[in-house]
């Protein structure tokens, strides 16, 4: 079915629809956050702006890989998962995932908790991400083992709010900002996690209404991280 005059696999044609707009939200909040930035670039205080900017560029690169990878190459047929260039549009997008996530770490704990932890959090990122890039695929069940790596990887985001909480709770002047931030996180994760086939089959929904789901709450992470990061000053 054509979507937008773009054939799109059957059955497909809602969550696509969907992926368009949270792409079109993350761009959107690119150009507000990068206009921000150069409004206040003579400001000398320390934010953590510039890295959610790096983020979320991040984010909107490589969700346009995976959904070149997913509707476009590979029309979800997992058969086609390992076949030359598939493989690299997703490898390169984990890749894009893995160093968006850790540069925004580094920036948190150079920029705003003055070096606190050494940048750790993000080298473990960096060392996964890069693991699951080289890692050498031929078939589909090492595929799935590549895929694991950047799972365990994907944990290690948890750090973001982790480490805002513990701003919160530390810096009581900071804890609202702190805590949108935090907050923002997690609810993007959970967005995110919701449109897996298993969490699709455990809650009895459609896939539609999921991706809707999905949509809904990684807008509303993106914005709460965004307003955060525009307003914390360290």
């Amino acid at each position: 079915m054509n979507v937008l005059g773009l054939s799109i696999p059957d059955g497909y044609e809602i969550p696509f629809i969907f992926t368009l707009i949270i792409m079109a939200v993350k761009l959107s909040l690119i150009l507000f956050i990068a206009y921000k930035i150069v409004k206040k670039r003579k400001e000398k205080i320390r934010r953590a702006s510039p890295g959610v900017l790096f983020w979320i560029t991040c984010l909107l690169i490589s969700r346009i890989l995976y959904t070149i990878f997913d509707y476009f190459l590979t029309k979800f047929d997992t058969s086609t998962y390992v076949d030359f260039p598939n493989l690299w549009y997703w490898k390169t997008a984990s890749l894009l995932l893995a160093i968006g996530v850790a540069v925004l770490l580094i920036f948190i704990d150079r920029r705003v908790l003055h070096n606190k932890f050494k940048g750790i959090f993000g080298i473990i990122i960096i060392i996964a991400g890069a693991v699951q890039f080289f890692y050498p695929v031929h078939d589909l069940q090492e595929f799935a083992i590549a895929s694991g790596i950047g799972t365990a990887a994907d944990f290690c985001a948890f750090f973001i709010p982790i480490l805002f909480i513990w701003i919160a709770i530390k810096t009581p002047e900071l804890r609202k900002i702190s805590l949108a931030v935090a907050i923002g996180a997690i609810v993007y994760v959970v967005g995110g996690t919701l449109v897996s086939p298993t969490f699709i089959n455990l809650l009895g929904l459609t896939q539609d209404i999921m991706y809707a789901i999905d949509t809904i709450l990684k807008t509303i992470g993106l914005v709460m991280i965004s307003y955060g990061a525009m307003h914390f000053a360290a």
